[in-house]
């Protein structure tokens, strides 16, 4: 018997000391434990046999030592080896143990509402932030491998085992990389077309594709189905991927916000250029998008739920929008005819399935296996999920309106780069010429009670304060920079203002921030010190001095910002004396201050 079809390894194992305690879950390359330290820790350990992928193995633990940043949303990699010591059979894998279950048990196991679905998707694209900062392109994204903690409730990517870095060794045997063919982008589909019968080529997966991936995610928790259904074979109808627009949201669930649909079929455009620049801007858009809350966004999406508050007339507001929608009880009966009469005007003839060699899903799936005690790393070929994505399910009608009433038909997200002559740092914001007008533009469709929290709220927007004027750096922050830490100018850098994670953290004019330390010379836990400047929308910093934990201390010229987009988004609930902002930001290596 050899280790690809061996029993799992039993309790009481010990593996580069750590005590096996639980299998967590099997997959095609390799099985995941549940171990404790000799310090009382628990940890999760996925074994891979030599013979099913030790490149693979010792890729994943390159790829976790790029993201050395505790993050509440991705899992470290704690260490890896090879074992036994003697005559070794596998690479270990040892892993932050997550106890949680996977997205879509997750999804099926809870009434989920739009809000919490925005929040799962934000909290996914933050991890892709810090993925992708340190150009690792994860590659596999979908529920399988997106856990939701249970203590917090926050979703944390895992399963980096065909994860790709600048210069790794490719394991790809084909035309694609080992993904998931039903969230694969139009563009490595099309690559596929255009290739397949030349030796030796292989698609190249970037940032695009992860956020398509995340975008059919997306899609599925917002309507429990694929963006396209099933070809005629069974498989991935890759003319709909490349040639047709999916059926909007909101027709197959009528209580789908449209500002919520709006993102998620951004996501789904045919080209990495028209979804969006990257999961920074992808953040700022979904920070935008949850500011648009309102009462319709906690009805569950997928089952019967009442009008949620107690304000009466808020309530008939929303019923009298839901019979304007549904037709008096016809919910989800009329979101089909509309689109069927949508989708009949965007077929067309010459349908095609997948012919590409590679593995296609089958709509006689069964549902991810989930650990029952904890979970790191979702199986990296795990079993297809269940043909609900085939047909639409079934909608009770809609208790709200299926527009959430503060959408306004446009991207309202920061995610266009600024004209030319503001891009080089941060700049005066202008006041709205209507504050008022403004605030009642968000607040729009609100009544009572709802009305006056909602225009509260947006009194509580800090004012503009003077922005500064240029300035030099510090004399020799430069050299020390570029000589002295080996720094380049425009090199960037992820940070956190504090330990604080899952919700924002107050900031003052003389906060200090706490770099990673995947800057070589500047060790974890390096300490930048300068000044904050708060804008109408975003919090600006210039750091001057760099203090180590082993007591250097060097002067710096770093700005808060990332790639030409200076600051960080002031979040909800900041007001003049409590200035919010997330907990990780970036800040970047500069020759002088604009």
């Amino acid at each position: 018997m050899n280790e690809l079809n061996m029993p799992p390894l039993p309790p009481g194992t010990l593996i580069a000391g750590d005590v096996v305690e639980a299998v967590l879950g099997a997959g095609g390359f390799g099985t995941v434990y549940q171990v404790r330290g000799p310090e009382g820790r628990r940890a999760a350990l996925k074994m891979i046999p030599l013979e099913n992928g030790e490149d693979r193995a010792w890729r994943e633990a390159l790829i976790g030592s790029r993201l050395s940043l505790q993050h509440p949303n991705l899992a470290r990699v704690l260490g890896a080896g090879s074992w036994p010591a003697k005559d070794p059979r596998f690479v270990y894998l040892k892993q932050e143990l997550v106890d949680g279950v996977t997205l879509d048990v997750w999804a099926r196991e809870h009434a989920v509402d739009t809000s919490q679905v925005v929040d799962r998707v934000l909290e996914v694209a933050r991890a892709l932030a810090v993925v992708h900062e340190a150009r690792v392109v994860h590659r596999d994204v979908k529920e399988a491998n997106i856990l939701v903690r249970r203590s917090d409730g926050q979703a944390v990517l895992v399963d980096f085992g065909v994860g790709y870095y600048a210069g790794a060794p490719t394991i790809t045997e084909g035309l694609f990389p080992p993904d998931t063919p039903r969230y694969r982008s139009p563009e490595a589909w099309r690559f596929g077309r255009e290739n397949k019968d030349v030796p030796g080529a292989h698609y190249r997966a970037g940032v695009g594709d992860d956020l398509y991936a995340l975008g059919v995610v997306f899609y599925r928790l917002l309507t429990g189905r694929d963006p396209f259904l099933l070809g005629e074979r069974g498989g991935v109808d890759v003319e709909a991927v490349l040639h047709e627009a999916p059926l909007p949201p909101h027709l197959v669930n009528p209580r789908v916000p449209r500002a919520v649909e709006e993102m998620c079929l951004r996501l789904l455009e045919k080209t990495p250029e028209a979804r969006y620049p990257g999961a920074v801007a992808l953040c700022a858009a979904l920070e935008a998008l949850r500011a648009q809350a309102d009462e319709s966004w906690k009805v569950p999406l997928l089952g019967g739920g009442r009008v949620a508050g107690k304000d009466k007339q808020w309530a008939r507001v929303r019923v009298r929008r839901a019979a304007t929608w549904a037709g008096v009880g016809l919910g989800l009966g009329l979101g089909l005819v509309l689109g069927g009469a949508w989708l009949a005007g965007q077929r067309r003839a010459g349908r095609e399935t997948a012919t590409v060699s590679s593995p296609v899903t089958s709509p006689a799936e069964s549902p991810t296996r989930e650990a029952s005690v904890g979970q790191e790393v979702a199986a990296s070929e795990s079993p297809p999920e269940s043909s609900r994505a085939a047909t639409p399910p079934p909608v009770d009608p809609p208790p709200a309106a299926a527009a959430s009433p503060a959408a306004s038909g446009k991207d309202t997200a920061p995610v266009k780069k600024q004209q030319k002559q503001q891009t080089n740092g941060p700049q005066r914001e202008t006041q709205p010429r209507s504050a008022g007008a403004a605030a009642r533009n968000v607040c729009l469709g609100l009544t009572g009670a709802a009305l006056q929290a909602c225009l509260s709220a947006q009194q509580q927007v800090p004012p503009v304060r003077p922005m500064p004027p240029p300035q030099e750096c510090p004399a020799g922050a430069v050299e020390t920079m570029t000589r002295t830490l080996g720094l380049h100018i425009g090199d960037v850098t992820s940070g956190q203002w504090s330990d604080v994670r899952g919700r924002p953290v107050p900031v003052r004019e003389d906060t200090p921030f706490t770099v990673a330390g995947i800057w070589k010379n500047l060790p974890d836990e390096t300490r930048l010190y300068g000044r904050l400047y708060f804008g109408e929308k975003r919090v600006y910093g210039r750091f001057t001095e760099a203090r180590t934990t082993t007591g250097e201390t060097y002067k710096v010229c770093l700005r808060l910002g990332y790639r030409g987009e200076p600051g960080t988004l002031i979040q909800p609930g900041s007001t003049p004396e409590n200035m919010l902002v997330g907990p990780i930001a970036e800040v970047e290596v500069v020759d002088h201050f604009d």
